[in-house]
């Protein structure tokens, strides 16, 4: 690897509007972590519900609380569930492009910003009573195609690495952890679905992050950093959706083992093996 390359002053000037957003993102996750401590979390189902994973679950009830006013907005515009859904999977596609055109910090905040109505579709369509089968076909749907929408843009942009084989990887295995839940839930495999900690908001979280951040490894290490440290964090989402994926296809087959009915078998005969029970009746049939 080249040696990395210094970043100017001037350089570091023009990342003063992405310094002040990561500032106030941080001094709201401070904020919202000194008011749980002094008046408790506010616990949401859906987050308790799932198993510990390297996503913090204060982290997840932060972020939830930091949208709160965009719920409230499409609330109060009676914007359908799967008018979000569908929007949110146009603004992933935008994103994919700008990461396979080289942008990849515009690119890794446009990713973060429409997963994040992932969990707004749902928490609207809760709040109005529009909860349903088809809208969670939509969303479940949908979301696969943005993820692989995303994949896609990372893999063009390092077409020429060896990261490229880390994206196709990350994304075949982000889709066998997805539909292993579903067929997992369509057989009625239990809670077992859910079990692995490489689950979408980990993905969303490991990939756009390091994304977004990419001129600040730049600022901090080098030009150059930042790529190397979305390249990093592609093999590592590889191997552990891997190991998800086979841990939840292990755990689902198991569950439905158990759930399976034995069925009754014959009594083992050495004939059998052999065929000389078959070739017995067949002499005697004539």
């Amino acid at each position: 690897m080249d040696k990395l390359s210094p970043v100017t002053p001037s350089a570091a000037e023009a990342l003063a509007p992405l310094l002040g957003l990561v500032a106030f993102l941080f001094s709201t996750l401070v904020y919202y972590s000194i008011k749980a401590a002094i008046f408790g979390r506010k616990r949401e189902a859906y987050i308790e519900n799932r198993e510990r994973t390297i996503l913090a679950k204060l982290f997840q009830e932060w972020w939830i609380w930091l949208w709160t006013p965009i719920e409230r907005f499409c609330l109060r515009l009676r914007i359908s569930p799967d008018a979000i859904t569908t929007a949110a999977t146009f603004v992933v596609a935008v994103s994919a492009v700008l990461i396979a055109f080289g942008h990849f910090s515009l690119g890794g905040w446009v990713f973060l910003f429409g997963s994040s109505f992932d969990f707004i579709d749902g928490r609207v369509a809760r709040a109005t009573g529009r909860v349903s089968r088809a809208g969670a076909f939509l969303d479940s749907t949908l979301d696969r195609v943005g993820e692989l929408f995303f994949f896609g843009g990372l893999a063009v942009a390092y077409r020429d690495s060896w990261v490229l084989f880390a994206a196709l990887v990350a994304a075949g295995a982000s889709t066998v952890v997805s539909y292993a839940r579903a067929r997992g839930e369509a057989v009625n495999a239990g809670a077992t679905v859910k079990v692995g900690g490489m689950q979408r908001p980990e993905r969303i979280v490991l990939t756009g992050i390091p994304c977004a951040l990419t001129p600040i490894f730049d600022l901090a290490f080098g030009v150059g950093a930042g790529r190397t440290a979305v390249s990093v964090a592609l093999a590592v989402l590889a191997v552990l959706t891997t190991l998800t994926a086979i841990r939840r296809t292990w755990s689902i087959y198991h569950a439905l083992r158990v759930q399976d009915p034995t069925p009754a078998q014959p009594p083992f005969r050495l004939a059998d093996v052999f065929g000389l029970e078959s070739a017995r009746r067949k002499k005697a049939a004539r």
